[in-house]
């Protein structure tokens, strides 16, 4: 590689942005006792509307790298690839962060897809898990 390829390359990593897991890092250091995430739970009494939890940057954060610390115990690999099948929920955000802070993807599978859906692929395991 030449002098000038090497600048050119060096100048691309340098300028890429940032990743979601620093993005999370400056947004926690920045606002730790901040509302990140607002989520319903069932009324304690069981009927009723639901009531709203909410959950500061700090508590998502101590979340997120508990799953992405847990992800890598079990041997994720950077780029590896995770399947996640959730419905849309609070947990299913924290998890796909814990997945990007890992350095893994998140493929999405959606709890009503199934085999004779039209479009649909199922992908290959590659992590060995």
């Amino acid at each position: 590689m030449s002098d000038t390829q090497m600048s050119d390359t060096q100048t691309l990593i340098e300028n890429r942005p940032p990743s979601v897991a620093h993005l999370l890092l400056e947004r926690v250091a920045a606002t730790p006792d901040a509302e990140a995430y607002r989520y319903p739970v069932p009324a304690a009494s069981g009927e009723g509307p639901d009531d709203w939890k909410a959950l500061s940057w700090a508590q998502a954060a101590d979340r997120v790298f508990a799953i992405a610390a847990g992800l890598i115990e079990l041997g994720l690999q950077p780029e590896d690839r995770v399947a996640l099948a959730s419905s849309t929920r609070v947990e299913w955000i924290l998890a796909d962060l814990g997945i990007m802070c890992a350095g893994a993807a998140t493929t999405t599978v959606y709890p009503q897809t199934n085999a004779r859906s039209p479009r649909t692929s199922w992908p290959t395991p590659t992590a060995g898990c």
